[in-house]
């Protein structure tokens, strides 16, 4: 579980900093190990990256931003490192994005695969392990760019991603989820705003829409449907040993982080589910997995 947060001052240049430290308050259960924001104002685009709470929120209280996109998150695929907090940065055709993003990518290692095949490499890699989210990131932005025709991604997916364009000084803001993840919007005449809580409503699944700086709109971008399952497509062939991979890596590094907390109580049973996936690997039982 992760937690974005997006808000925009719509009438000047007033500072969002401390919409962002309330909004972070109603939702921070969400996820306190990790952390990463970009600021922008009229003069710059900053990114910060924090592993904790007391860092992130210095960062916070340094510099005022009249938009911020923040994230919090509890580790899923990587430990906690300051590689794998977001946003991931992608530079691709002369544009920079920005994304942050909630939930979990199921066939993160099958992009990675593919991205490796295009000479992309990942910056969240680390010891042989990487951030799913960067990923999607990467599978998002070569669609966006038409340099593939689909989302391969399959997973749980809100995300807010930030586009900037240095040939012509345009920015947009692009935002979706799908039906396992959660993403409210609220909007009015001097704040627009996006979170993974709060009393507003929910963003309409499987649609893309897109903040238009130039027009002031939140407009449609449109479909964009990321399945939840692999089952959502019969034609898509499960390759079931890189999903027992893709769960052993969780696994391995769940039992890291419980051994470095000192749990180590709960550690051993992960260790037990270690070796019975590892068997499954090698071949020495005829346990399905399913």
């Amino acid at each position: 579980m992760c937690g974005i947060i997006y808000a925009k001052n719509l009438t000047g240049k007033e500072p969002v900093n401390n919409i962002i430290k309330i909004l972070y308050q109603n939702q921070k259960e969400r996820g306190q190990l990790g952390f990463g924001f970009v600021g922008m104002s009229s003069k710059s685009i900053d990114t910060y990256r924090a592993v904790n709470e007391k860092e992130i929120m210095r960062y916070l209280n340094e510099k005022g931003y009249s938009e911020i996109l923040f994230h919090h998150r509890n580790p899923t695929s990587t430990r906690n490192t300051l590689k794998s907090t977001h946003p991931f940065i992608i530079h691709l055709n002369r544009k920079s994005y920005y994304l942050v993003h909630n939930g979990i990518i199921l066939n993160d290692a099958e992009l990675q695969k593919g991205h490796y095949r295009r000479n992309i490499a990942y910056e969240s890699c680390e010891k042989g392990f990487f951030n799913d989210s960067e990923a999607l990131a990467w599978d998002f932005c070569l669609w966006l760019n038409k340099e593939q025709t689909q989302m391969r991604a399959r997973g749980a997916v809100a995300f807010v991603c930030l586009e900037t364009d240095e040939k012509d000084h345009r920015a947009k803001l692009y935002f979706c989820r799908n039906a396992e993840a959660p993403l409210r919007v609220y909007v009015d005449k001097t704040l627009f705003v996006l979170s993974s809580e709060g009393n507003y409503p929910l963003v309409k699944e499987n649609c893309l829409y897109c903040w238009d700086y130039q027009s002031g709109q939140v407009l449609k971008a449109g479909e964009l449907k990321i399945p939840c399952v692999y089952d959502d497509y019969a034609d898509y062939e499960i390759d079931y040993e890189v999903m027992l991979r893709d769960e052993l890596r969780a696994l391995e590094q769940e039992r890291d982080y419980l051994l470095s907390v000192g749990n180590y109580e709960e550690a051993e049973c992960i260790d037990d589910e270690i070796m019975d996936l590892s068997y499954q690997l090698k071949g020495r039982t005829l346990t399905p997995f399913r």
